[in-house]
């Protein structure tokens, strides 16, 4: 803080620099009209961040409440904002040169990625963390991971996000290390990840973050672990949304069917079967995946009735006078996205299908 107001007093060549939090100050009454009004300025920084606590939204608060007070004039306001615009550039000036010293002669900790590929301080996909008195290396793509995984934390599918942290001392990020993060996606023209742009939207206040974004986050959360779990943890979801279907039930998979080949072919269907089940009630996305489920999974079915048997052949071996029996599964389906729908005919389609359940009930 003393830093800045040390800034803007040199910059109006003050050879004595005053500061609010001295016991004592002398006040010059000899100091011209614009002279007073930065004394007055930099006062009402200081008391605004000690009430506040932040001393960069202080800084804005009382500069804002300058330009808006009807009491001044025009010229007053310009000459203010003029020497607040050039403090300001002195202090990031120095913040830059402070920043660069540190990289010169804080001690690099990490200078490979998690995978242990070594890392190249210059290159634009690394991402260079300065923290205390120490330097960490971070592929770009693994922070984005770390950060959406924490954010988008939800157990059973309700948001709870947490903190992300260094994963190498178990320090969250600071406000200012998440900024730099954003902008240096920016600046590499890399895809901004949607949960962690919605985050800067909030000023990384993660309660904000969850009021203002539950559907992100738990459609984040549903894809994520659809597309992201492995085999076995998905299987028994995967019979179990069979089963419950109209159509698909008819199927009679082999105990012995493969259980990755099955997840892996009906995972973009269970996307759908787990938005229908736990998404947001009342949303459009909650009652498009139930028809789009029914419907695809229909013809799913139509395609091959045999899906997940198990077929035989027989041969005969000359040497013993033994039949041998060779099987093979039916594997031949047609995949989610190949399966056209227009979600019109399929919303009838669905009402049909519930009307046909109801009366078998």
């Amino acid at each position: 803080m003393k830093t800045f107001f040390n800034v803007l007093q040199t910059l109006i060549d003050k050879p004595e620099k005053l500061y609010p939090d001295e016991s004592y100050i002398i006040c010059n009454y000899e100091c011209s009209e614009e002279h007073r009004m930065l004394m007055y300025f930099i006062n009402s920084v200081y008391y605004k961040s000690r009430e506040t606590k932040n001393f960069t939204f202080s800084k804005f608060d009382a500069l804002h409440s300058i330009l808006e007070n009807s009491f001044l004039t025009a010229e007053h306001k310009e000459y203010i904002l003029m020497m607040f615009s050039k403090a300001q550039k002195c202090y990031h000036g120095f913040g830059r040169l402070s920043h660069i010293w540190r990289l010169k002669h804080n001690k690099y900790i990490v200078t490979c990625d998690l995978s242990m590929n070594q890392l190249n301080a210059y290159d634009k996909n690394t991402f260079l963390l300065v923290e205390s008195k120490t330097n960490y290396l971070f592929n770009i793509n693994e922070l984005i991971n770390i950060i959406e995984t924490s954010i988008g934390n939800s157990p059973n599918f309700f948001s709870e996000p947490l903190v992300p942290m260094n994963p190498y001392n178990k320090h969250p990020f600071t406000i200012s290390t998440l900024y730099n993060i954003y902008f240096q996606i920016k600046k590499i023209d890399r895809v901004m990840p949607l949960l962690f742009h919605c985050w800067f939207l909030t000023n990384f206040n993660l309660h904000v973050f969850c009021l203002q974004f539950e559907t992100i986050i738990r459609e984040y959360a549903i894809n994520n672990w659809t597309f992201k779990s492995p085999y076995n943890v998905l299987y028994y979801d995967t019979i179990r949304m069979l089963q419950g279907n109209s159509h698909t039930r008819k199927l009679v998979i082999d105990n012995d069917f493969p259980k990755d080949l099955l997840v892996n072919i009906f995972r973009p269907f269970l996307l759908h079967y787990v938005y229908s089940n736990y998404f947001i009630s009342g949303t459009t996305k909650y009652y498009n995946s139930k028809i789009i489920l029914n419907y695809k999974l229909k013809k799913f079915y139509e395609f091959n009735k045999s899906f997940g048997r198990k077929i035989y052949t027989i041969r005969d071996v000359e040497s013993n006078d033994r039949c041998l029996h060779h099987f093979r599964f039916n594997t031949q389906h047609i995949t989610f996205y190949d399966i056209p729908i227009n979600l019109l005919h399929a919303t009838l389609d669905y009402d049909t299908d519930t009307d046909t359940d109801n009366s078998n009930t």
